[in-house]
């Protein structure tokens, strides 16, 4: 898979990114001594895929899943000591549950979607038509 810097990719206003006039296929990356690094998986010229940071230290920072240009699974975060700090689900671009974790790794908060919520029906129709 090919790697290019962020800085060579261009966007137009349906957020499809281009490396050189074509949809990019790869991985576009930045990398700073003070913010660390970062990673974004395209197809196609969009997000597809794992996105992900990692502090200065190498340390993983964020992992992000991303379907079709919007988060579409997992979203972790962690601390620098490599700790979790927050797990969040996303479904089609919509948060369906989120657990905040304290330093030791006991959950602090937890979201979940409401059963009841009008946008499960919308989800079910999207994953009826993407047969996901």
């Amino acid at each position: 898979m090919t790697r290019v810097p962020d800085s060579e990719l261009d966007y137009d206003a349906d957020l499809v990114f281009t490396h050189h006039g074509v949809p990019y296929t790869g991985i576009g990356y930045d990398e700073d001594a003070v913010c660390g690094v970062s990673e974004i998986s395209y197809v196609d010229g969009r997000q597809e895929g794992p996105s992900r940071d990692w502090y200065p230290s190498g340390q993983l920072k964020a992992e992000v899943m991303y379907r079709n240009n919007v988060r579409h699974g997992y979203t972790r975060e962690f601390t620098e000591d490599g700790v979790l700090s927050r797990e969040e689900l996303y479904d089609y671009g919509v948060r369906t549950q989120s657990i905040v974790f304290d330093a030791a790794g006991t959950e602090i908060s937890v979201y979940r979607m409401p059963a009841d919520d009008k946008r499960w029906n919308e989800l079910r129709e999207l994953h009826e038509e993407t047969d996901d």
